[in-house]
């Protein structure tokens, strides 16, 4: 066995998950009817008003004809008629019932697959999202098994049946790229109630929803991780081999959104932070290259710090989703800085200094002490 596959056994074997989740055995509501009604304009709202309208009276008075019924509402019969026989209900309606059939609403937090939608809605704040026209839902990525397993994750939560109105496109202006789309307005609705960015991410506002940041821990590792999955720049070791080069995650926006990238790099620093990893300063600066409109934009950069412990810390406390190659080369970077930090500590000890000297001198914690004890018994 080479040292670095017994490295990544070490390191491995002290992962910690904790699969923990309170809600003080309440059902706590994510997303409802109304929920679902509110990503639709104006008419269609005034419509399923109506229908509502309509379907208390009949309840509250089931010997009424729908003619009876429509002279209530001030309507003409023609439009209960055919409610009365359950046909043309409004499109929210109709996308509500199909949810309903897959007991997607109301969503709460103890539903079976509530950490995947908070995976796949991670997604869509990164290199994913929802076209404006709300014709398609899409995940971007330079590997085609990560796109694929975004499709999958989406058969998981509304079935095999969406696959039909599914396809993965090669691309890329930059080099070759693979884009995931679905086209299901059902999907593309429910998604939008939870809380994902509609339209180019450029000009919007970014929010981390309410109802990850009220989830527990699993609900945040999900969401965040394939956030980071997607936007998250790996760092290499130096050509000079004492140190790594930038470690951080960019986003881009007009300059009349610095106020709200700051407040959602903040919001994720708080994240990171509380996972025990430390992060720097957040840096504007100009975007290379414009957006779909031409437009001039900055990119917003949350720099973490580059310490061996607190790489340490992300590799193992952080799960990055749907990025195959960005997990590979993590792991291969903190295993070179941690041979070179090794080789070191043997040249240190070499020239006179005690273990504890030598530690300090290399700035390692407690965790990276463990892996050097490990490595040199």
């Amino acid at each position: 066995m080479t040292a670095r596959r017994l490295f990544k056994l070490i390191f491995i074997k002290t992962i910690k998950i904790n699969f923990k989740f309170v809600i003080g055995g309440v059902k706590m509501e994510i997303i409802t009817e109304i929920d679902i009604i509110n990503t639709y304009n104006e008419r269609q709202k005034d419509q399923c008003n109506l229908y509502y309208q309509y379907k208390r009276i009949k309840l509250e008075n089931p010997i009424l004809g729908y003619k009876r019924i429509a002279k209530i509402m001030g309507y003409n019969y023609g439009k209960t008629r055919w409610w009365h026989c359950g046909k043309h209900t409004p499109t929210p309606i109709q996308t509500i019932d199909w949810l309903k059939s897959r007991n997607l609403l109301p969503l709460t937090y103890d539903h079976k697959n509530i950490f995947l939608f908070s995976k796949v809605l991670g997604a869509l704040f990164g290199d994913g999202g929802i076209f404006g026209n709300l014709n398609g839902i899409f995940l971007s990525s330079s590997e085609l098994e990560c796109v694929e397993e975004f499709g999958e994750d989406l058969k998981k939560l509304f079935g095999d049946e969406i696959e039909l109105n599914s396809r993965i496109i090669e691309g890329g202006e930059y080099g070759h790229s693979w884009c995931y789309q679905n086209t299901n307005r059902n999907v593309i609705r429910f998604f939008l109630a939870l809380g994902a960015p509609l339209g180019d991410k450029a000009f919007l506002q970014l929010k981390v929803p309410k109802w990850v940041l009220d989830g527990n821990e699993i609900i945040n590792d999900e969401y965040f991780g394939s956030f980071l999955g997607g936007e998250l720049g790996v760092p290499k070791v130096h050509k000079h081999k004492n140190r790594l080069d930038t470690f951080s995650l960019g986003i881009t926006g007009k300059d009349e959104l610095a106020k709200n990238r700051i407040f959602f790099l903040k919001t994720l620093a708080n994240y990171l932070n509380n996972k025990g990893i430390k992060t720097c300063s957040i840096s504007i600066n100009d975007h290379k290259k414009c957006n779909r409109k031409g437009e001039p934009t900055k990119i917003y950069r949350l720099l973490l710090s580059t310490e061996f412990e607190n790489i340490a810390s992300f590799v193992n406390s952080i799960k990055l989703n749907y990025c195959i190659y960005k997990n590979t080369k993590l792991l291969n970077t903190f295993a070179d800085f941690y041979y070179i930090k090794l080789d070191k500590y043997y040249q240190l000890r070499e020239k006179g200094f005690n273990d504890t000297n030598a530690k300090r001198l290399l700035k390692l914690g407690p965790y990276s002490c463990y892996l050097l004890d490990y490595s040199t018994r």
